[in-house]
């Protein structure tokens, strides 16, 4: 019984760090997933500029991948993830706690 409660307890403790430490969905990030890759840095800055826009935010590319949004400090990261028909690019806004 203790065998199966402790199975279930790390099963959760390994799906939380996964959703929360891999795929960037921490409280304070602002995570955007695009369908298209883009190759070339500043066509996925203009990508995410457009979707801060389209989402109503305030915000101001300070250049060398750092973002204010809504008067709080980001740093920009980009990751792979396995998507339905292939690999996706997602986009990451992590919080920062100082400003820049």
């Amino acid at each position: 019984m203790y065998d199966l409660l402790l199975a279930v307890g790390i099963c959760l403790v390994a799906y939380w760090f996964y959703y929360v430490f891999l795929l960037g969905f921490k409280k304070g990030n602002i995570v955007m997933t695009f369908n298209e890759r883009f190759i070339h840095h500043e066509d996925h800055i203009q990508a995410v500029k457009r979707r801060l826009k389209d989402d109503g935010r305030h915000f101001e590319y300070l250049g060398d991948r750092k973002f204010i949004v809504d008067g709080k400090p980001y740093l920009f990261m980009e990751r792979t993830v396995p998507g339905d028909f292939g690999p996706l690019q997602q986009t990451i806004l992590k919080g920062q706690r100082k400003a820049f």
